[in-house]
């Protein structure tokens, strides 16, 4: 009986870890796919691209969204500085940098393949799923009345970064 007991109590120690991490790897997969880091240089074409390569983010989807702030400030918004618009979505009352890459996966006529970008930026009331307090998926983003998107560099020729170099 007391080795049924200890046998419960173990199970339900690894549920509840199993819950932590899978929480804290939706958190880290959010981040990698929608935090920028703070020295990020996002009027650097050239970084763009080494950024959705290094981590396997070029044409994941048409259009993607990355926020310019600290984690610490992402994260309030799924700690009351936020307003919830339906189940665990919740829409921040600040503004964000945001910065809507899109990118594609293609070949060169050289046979190589190639990541190439384009990029646009404006401040954004980001909408984002919180689980325990931590946000882990991008939803939407709303941008101020009269505002619209501008570009996030001014180069106008295309740079790809091959998967050789």
């Amino acid at each position: 009986m007391r080795s049924e007991a200890i046998l419960s109590l173990l199970f339900i120690l690894a549920l509840s870890d199993g819950a932590d991490r899978q929480k804290n790897d939706r958190y880290a997969e959010f981040k990698k796919k929608h935090i920028l880091p703070t020295d990020f240089q996002t009027d650097n074409k050239t970084a763009w691209v080494e950024h959705l390569v290094n981590n396997d983010l070029c044409g994941r989807t048409p259009v993607q969204s990355f926020i310019k702030d600290s984690e610490e400030n992402i994260k309030l918004i799924c700690n009351g500085s936020g307003t919830k618009t339906r189940d665990n979505y919740i829409k921040s009352t600040n503004l964000f940098q945001v910065y809507n890459i899109e990118s594609e996966n293609s070949t060169s006529q050289m046979l190589e393949w190639e990541c190439k970008v384009n990029c646009a930026t404006a401040k954004y009331h980001v909408i984002v799923e919180c689980q325990k307090k931590l946000p882990v998926h991008y939803h939407a983003q709303h941008i101020e009345k009269n505002k619209r998107p501008y570009p996030c560099y001014y180069i106008q020729h295309d740079l790809v970064l091959s998967q050789w170099e």
